[in-house]
């Protein structure tokens, strides 16, 4: 009873403490069997979000409302005003975090160009509350904060606001008690939401995410400890031991309480302070006395309202996940986001963060990432907007009582020494993170770790793969004249297939030396349809190489391995219908990355020899045609020719395929084509023979029926895309370490036998 006496008497923070520590024990010594907490990990996301939005709401609207017209002219020009500059010197450093991530080889599978950041959500139906109720149903969060404003904004000249105004702060009171009983449960979630974690979490992943604390602890302390203080003693007569004489107890509070509310009331006190040292409103008259702490005791909560510095690191967050799942945004890009993210931040993280993830095509996995470094973070965080309050505060108060006088060269000095100290600090992190994390394989390890088993209900485990040399085929002879292939198959139960050993993710070994791969899939498909138990699988690398073998009598019954669909007839083949998309791409060496940036400029490139395989001639005609006019093509047999024996400097070939490649081979880099008009797809490669008609009827009509029950999205997902997380990597963990030193085996045990007797 005194442990647990003892733990209802810690604080907030204690506990949180308590069970981050407890969570991180408990995840080292299960490892990967702490994935079973997952619907709990979840559930607890979920309770913690339920008050945020309703609260949001009602504090913005009590905030802005219970303004007064002459309080709000006041404060309304000049605050914004210094707010703005305050965020724009925040976003700027903010944004100048990205410059930390390391330029890196980053592989990773192949993502079409309007994958991440495509959900469907309207700019204007996410910033425009045009219908308020559905902008609160679907949490966009712009628009209800948008709406909030001009509600609130409304509310100040009106003359029975009083009423409304009464109830906004009682009903975010009411949210605010409401918050507080599922806070009750607030340590528990944390240490479920930090054991499913730490539990599930690679070293690979933790090296990456160091490099995110280390940045946004960097970022903290140098918007709170230089540029605020840089420019509190550019404008007003305070010096730098002054300042923090201000600030610091505040924010030291805020960060040992994890709450900058709890530090609300130093704040008022420390301001209030300051009012009567600045004397800016001394007067006989006592109403002019009150002046000050009534305009202190206006700006403080609506500075508390308002996104503090520290919030763009949720922006940052975004970007630095867009950087970790290897599809960064541009400078545009970053720039918009934290721009037009600001009234997002207007909101609590926790519905936010998912919200954000969503409209920029993050996996949602990513959540309880940003959950884990938040437990850490919250308490630089909350110290950095106590002292954001006051900053924003003092420097409103200078502004109103007109004492605000700004010396530039300090100014300029101080903000451009600190920027200069502010990019050494950041090549240094990158410098440092460039090492780290270059030759991370947990993308390599996933890829050599796909198998048949990992989408699909069951395993074709009655179906036995033999692999042969085209030299070491055997011919299976009809049952008669009449017999079509269709038939022979079902007689014999065998399927003989020809497939590329280089193509992958169509068709490859993976780590356990079986043949996997998205054809590969679909020749399993066709062989349990007809009954098979033998697929006898030949290398075949091209439709040339493909026609070759039946002219020489080597009669495969289909060809597979991330083929081009051709709708004319080749010698003796044909194709089946499309079944995928082809991405036309090309592949260069890593050196040539800085100075051909995308498709058109390597094209374009006369110093360049490129290199395409045997089929390239049946590809879309304007797509051939737009190589034959600038270049020559060196024409190759095998993906080994060019990334083996480098007979050329480009390869044309898909996209597909060399995402997956470019993730086993280091030193090169993959262009997309970004045209539409060109038409080019995969397809199965099928003899052209009257005995093999009824055969390819089969392969079609699985090919229209995989694309119906939408298993074909479901293989591209996974083999192409590599989205379907890969259970290949089991996490260190200390039962997994006892287990292999047989800890739980008594020494004098029998040995255990590999069978069971039932007799």
């Amino acid at each position: 009873m005194s442990l647990v006496r003892y733990y209802n008497n810690l604080s907030l923070s204690k506990k949180l403490y308590f069970a981050t520590a407890t969570g991180l024990l408990l995840g080292m010594f299960f490892g990967i069997k702490c994935s079973l907490l997952e619907p709990v990990n979840e559930l607890f996301i979920r309770l913690f979000q339920v008050t945020i939005i309703p609260f949001m709401i009602f504090s913005i609207l009590h905030s802005i409302g219970s303004l007064t017209k002459e309080n709000a002219k006041l404060v309304g020009k000049k605050g914004i005003t210094i707010l703005i500059l305050l965020w724009s010197l925040s976003i700027f450093y903010a944004f100048g975090l990205a410059y930390s991530f390391p330029d890196i080889e980053r592989s990773n599978f192949f993502r079409p160009e309007n994958d991440l950041g495509s959900t469907g959500i309207s700019l204007l139906d996410l910033f425009i509350p045009s219908n308020p109720f559905k902008s609160i149903a679907n949490g966009y969060i712009p628009a209800i904060v948008i709406f909030c404003i001009l509600v609130g904004m409304a509310l100040i000249r009106n003359k029975n606001k009083a009423k409304l105004v009464e109830n906004s702060g009682m009903l975010a009171l009411l949210m605010k008690e409401v918050n507080d009983y599922i806070t009750v449960l607030l340590p528990f979630g944390v240490l479920i939401m930090s054991t499913y974690t730490f539990g599930t979490l690679s070293f690979i992943k933790f090296k990456v995410l160091l490099l995110y604390i280390i940045a946004s602890l960097f970022y903290l302390f140098f918007i709170s400890m230089l540029v605020y203080p840089g420019i509190v003693t550019s404008v007003s007569k305070l010096n730098y031991k002054k300042f923090l004489h201000y600030t610091m107890p505040a924010a030291i509070i805020a960060f040992t309480t994890g709450s900058v509310f709890l530090a609300l009331p130093v704040i008022y006190n420390m301001m209030y302070e300051f009012d009567e040292i600045e004397e800016a409103y001394a007067s006989d008259d006592s109403s002019a006395k009150d002046k000050g702490r009534n305009i202190i005791s206006v700006i403080v909560p609506l500075a508390w309202v308002v996104p503090a510095s520290y919030k763009f690191l949720v922006i940052f967050f975004i970007v630095f996940a867009r950087w970790y799942y290897n599809n960064p945004f541009n400078m545009a890009e970053q720039i918009l986001h934290y721009i037009a993210g600001i009234p997002c931040l207007f909101g609590n993280n926790a519905a936010i963060v998912p919200f954000l993830l969503e409209i920029s095509g993050i996996p949602n996995k990513a959540y309880s990432t940003f959950m884990l470094v938040s437990n850490f973070m919250v308490y630089f965080n909350n110290a950095n907007a106590a002292m954001f309050i006051i900053v924003c505060t003092i420097l409103c108060y200078l502004a109103i009582s007109n004492k605000i006088k700004v010396c530039w060269l300090k100014l300029i000095s101080i903000l451009c020494a600190c920027t200069v100290l502010f990019i050494i600090v950041l090549i240094s992190l990158s410098y440092l993170m460039a090492g780290l994390l270059q030759g991370d394989e947990q993308v390599n390890e996933e890829l050599k770790h796909m198998n048949l088993q990992g989408h699909n209900l069951e395993y074709y485990g009655n179906i036995e793969a033999k692999y042969f040399e085209l030299s070491q085929y055997h011919s299976i002879a009809y049952l008669n004249p009449n017999e079509t292939l269709l038939g022979k198959i079902v007689r014999t139960k065998t399927l003989q297939v020809g497939y590329d050993p280089e193509a992958i993710p169509f068709s490859f070994f993976n780590a356990r030396k079986e043949l996997v791969g998205y054809d590969i899939d679909f020749v399993y498909d066709i062989a349990e349809d007809l009954g098979c138990t033998t697929i006898e699988f030949y290398p075949v690398y091209s439709v040339v190489n493909y026609n070759e073998c039946l002219n020489r009598g080597i009669f495969l019954d289909i060809c597979v391995g991330g083929l081009q669909y051709m709708s004319a007839l080749t010698g003796d083949v044909i194709c089946s219908d499309p079944y995928m998309k082809y991405t036309p791409a090309l592949v260069i060496p890593i050196k040539y990355k800085k100075v051909y940036t995308d498709f058109n400029s390597v094209l374009k490139a006369k110093d360049l020899t490129f290199g395409a395989f045997e089929d390239f001639e049946y590809s879309n005609k304007h797509f051939v045609r737009a190589f034959r006019s600038e270049h020559k093509v060196k024409v190759m047999k095998k993906f080994s020719d060019y990334y083996n024996k480098h007979e050329s400097d480009v390869l044309i070939t898909s996209a597909e395929i060399a995402s997956a490649i470019d993730i086993l081979t280091q030193g090169y880099w993959v262009v997309y084509s970004k045209e539409q008009d060109i038409k080019l797809y995969y397809a199965y490669l099928l003899p052209y023979t009257q005995k093999a008609e009824t055969f390819r009827n089969v392969v079609n009509t699985w090919i229209r029926i995989i694309d119906r029950d939408t298993l074909q999205e479901k293989r591209f997902k996974y083999w192409v895309m590599g989205q379907i997380e890969i259970k290949h990597y089991v996490p260190w963990s200390i039962l997994s370490w006892l287990q292999k030193k047989n800890f739980f085996i008594r020494k004098d045990a029998p040995p255990l036998s590999k069978t069971i007797n039932l007799n």
